[in-house]
């Protein structure tokens, strides 16, 4: 073999070892890493539209937020702190000792919890007694007040037929009261401040129009259809009672049973509006000759 042929054979062999590892070397190496470049690219391009869409969206919705936190920092109304029945059964005392027209006498049994995203829900069985007004009162401000609580399945029960008892009433409902997972409300201040709603009536619906039995005198006022009328002048009378005290009432004045309605100075009589137990009744008392 001559010399220019080895040289060339050789030329060829080298030529074909390097084309081999070049097209090696963009096969196995380059095109994976091309390929994974792209898809970094695209990645990339994917969060760089999504981070540009947030920051379009950004002014909205900071706007949305400031709003929701304004209302939240002034709301009359907080969640508890704490998922603790004790704390909801303090707050119900509290309700009940602050004024003496919302006393009741309840029983407190707790009886559940649910938990939602930001908040959470403790659910207690309240069942108890008191007058009707104080009933009404108690469960006005536990739904009125700051915090936040809610009555639901509401149960009263009418008073037994004993005249002493006859604004007594038995009250039973499920109280729902609501507290903190989260901080959702750190800028508002939790007073616990109570409030009334004073447009709701507290009439008693149970409370016979007609009683069985007239309530007893136990302020000894004037009775009326035990006392004598000794005289009168055009703005008042004079009466001797049933202690055999002289009394001077005028009209609108409250007597046992009612009140003085009018006086007849020409007639020489007083007439008074009585209610016995439901019955209405007007006497007239003369001045005795």
């Amino acid at each position: 073999m001559s010399y220019a042929v080895r040289n060339t054979i050789i030329l060829l062999v080298t030529l074909s070892l390097f084309v081999g590892a070049a097209y090696s070397y963009i096969r196995f190496f380059q095109v994976p890493e091309l390929e994974e470049l792209q898809d970094s690219l695209e990645e990339l391009r994917q969060d760089y539209n999504s981070k540009r869409a947030t920051s379009d969206a950004f002014p909205q919705l900071n706007e949305t937020y400031q709003n929701a936190l304004n209302i939240i920092e002034n709301s009359d109304k907080s969640l508890f702190k704490d998922p603790d029945p004790d704390l909801v059964f303090d707050y119900l005392n509290k309700v009940s000792n602050s004024t003496a027209d919302s006393k009741v006498y309840f029983n407190f049994v707790f009886a559940d919890s649910t938990t939602q995203d930001q908040y959470g829900i403790l659910i207690a069985e309240i069942t108890g007694y008191a007058a009707y007004r104080n009933a009404v009162n108690f469960i006005n401000k536990i739904e009125n007040s700051q915090l936040l609580n809610k009555v639901k399945e509401l149960s009263l029960t009418p008073p037994n037929r004993n005249a002493s008892e006859y604004d007594e009433i038995n009250f039973s409902f499920t109280l729902e009261s609501y507290y903190e997972r989260i901080p959702i409300q750190e800028n508002v201040e939790q007073t616990g401040k109570l409030t009334l709603n004073e447009s709701i009536s507290t009439y008693n619906p149970f409370y016979p129009l007609i009683q069985q039995t007239i309530p007893p005198n136990d302020d000894n006022m004037v009775n009326i259809e035990r006392s004598r009328l000794i005289g009168l002048t055009g703005s008042r009378i004079f009466i001797v009672d049933q202690n055999g005290d002289v009394t001077t009432l005028r009209e609108g004045d409250k007597v046992y049973l009612g009140e003085l309605s009018s006086i007849d100075l020409n007639n020489e009589t007083a007439t008074f509006n009585l209610n016995k137990g439901g019955i209405m009744e007007l006497v007239t008392l003369e001045i005795e000759q």
